[in-house]
């Protein structure tokens, strides 16, 4: 369930953003400054300051036709929307559903995404806010009915199903049972949902889902943006309101798209709360790195993020001309996403490879290998590329820190792509 709740969650912001503006042409003034009423009211919101950074919590609940009444579900995902006017930046924010932590109200230390299921919004609030230590100003609570209605209302999505999908589970929930022949045909919202759970038949369980994913959001993406969508948006806009708790009003999520369009998706800086599993007292547990933490969020509330350097740009030009003019331009590009990288520990941290990993793994990319570095006294973070620059600039942009070397590196007789060696500065 947790993987559709952050593919809707992923499509809402996107859809936000993107669509926001359209409130414009469909309500008038008087209804865009109405509140829909949330279902919940609490108490731990801050007061946003106009022109301010807003953050908005936003919580993927496993439950059946958006009723929360009973405030008993556990959270299967956890994002912090940021979006700063001021600079034009944005930041999400990942939160592991096992991040140990101290809930207020409970005795020793519990998983985050119990918070939830003993005090609901208002519990959930409390906790990420003592863990971040930062104002939240909103929250977005959505179950997957909102996915599931959604693609209906876009009219279905255009998908080539690769094989014949067919699976039966009566005790999921909801009950599963999937039965998808294969070829392209447009998905409906039920049959959008068996294609993203079905996952027995990839030769690689995981991955072969995940692709799956990545292409559904893909198709939704390229349907919600045509322009005949353009006319749905009201019928849109009621869905999401139907089926997302909020404490936004119509006009909060207007605001909140004008802002957001003056911002590219690819610039939306994306990370994960630090940290590594852990067994404690025979329990699984996401053991945080709060010294990072508190260093990354620095980093992510200051708004000062490292640009993509631009390929043509006069420093790359000037470079590839002292050595090989015709290099660059004859060199094949690979695509990003299918690009090899390695990552390897340069300062002997625990867990900094696998933090890195987890970063790029957010924007999609698969990495081939991660592992020790010849030594454990690299100061700075380097980033190897072997012929592709914007590559290397993109995995920079991600990490937030690296110096840029292009040098053909191998690691294990392989020479990948990109060979990053994370040093002490991360």
């Amino acid at each position: 369930m947790k993987h559709f709740l952050k593919i809707f969650i992923s499509f809402f912001m996107i859809f936000t953003l993107v669509f926001g503006a359209g409130f414009y042409f469909y309500f008038e003034k008087d209804e865009v400054d109405k509140t829909i009423e949330a279902a919940v009211k609490t108490e731990e919101l801050d007061t946003k300051v106009k022109k301010e950074r807003v953050n908005i919590l936003m919580l993927g609940i496993d439950a059946l036709n958006g009723k929360y009444e009973a405030n008993t579900s556990r959270t299967d995902t956890m994002m912090l929307l940021s979006i700063d006017p001021k600079t034009s930046t944005a930041f999400i924010l990942s939160i592991p559903r096992d991040s140990r932590v101290k809930i207020r109200g409970r005795q020793g230390m519990d998983k985050i995404n119990h918070a939830h299921a003993y005090g609901g919004v208002d519990l959930a609030l409390k906790t990420t806010k003592d863990l971040l230590q930062i104002p939240i100003h909103h929250y977005v609570r959505v179950d997957y009915q909102a996915l599931f209605k959604t693609i209906d209302d876009i009219g279905g999505v255009e998908i080539d199903v690769p094989m014949n999908m067919k699976y039966s589970d009566p005790y999921a929930t909801p009950p599963l049972k999937i039965d998808l022949k294969k070829g392209r045909q447009i998905l409906d919202g039920q049959k959008s949902m068996e294609y993203l759970r079905f996952r027995k038949g990839y030769a690689n369980q995981d991955l072969g889902r995940i692709n799956a994913q990545q292409e559904f959001i893909q198709a939704v993406l390229e349907k919600v943006m045509s322009p005949a969508s353009i006319i749905r948006v009201p019928q849109y806009i009621e869905t999401l309101f139907m089926y997302v708790d909020t404490d936004m009003s119509k006009k909060d999520m207007l605001d909140l798209a004008k802002e957001g369009l003056k911002i590219k998706p690819a610039e939306i800086q994306k990370s994960v709360v630090p940290g590594d599993a852990a067994t404690i007292n025979g329990i699984s547990y996401y053991k945080i790195d709060e010294e990072t933490l508190k260093s990354d969020l620095e980093f992510l509330m200051s708004g000062n993020y490292p640009e993509i350097l631009d390929e043509n740009s006069t420093e790359e030009n000037n470079s590839d001309s002292s050595t090989n003019s015709n290099q660059a331009l004859e060199t094949p590009v690979v695509n990003e996403k299918d690009a090899q990288i390695i990552i390897l520990n340069g300062s002997g941290k625990n867990g900094v490879a696998t933090r890195a990993s987890d970063l790029l793994k957010i924007e999609d990319f698969t990495i081939s290998k991660t592992g020790n570095a010849d030594k454990f006294s690299y100061d700075e973070t380097i980033i190897y590329y072997k012929d592709n620059k914007k590559l290397a600039n993109t995995v920079k942009k991600i990490l937030g820190k690296g110096k840029i070397v292009q040098k053909a590196e191998k690691y294990q007789n392989i020479e990948p792509d990109v060979l990053i060696v994370i040093g002490k500065d991360f």
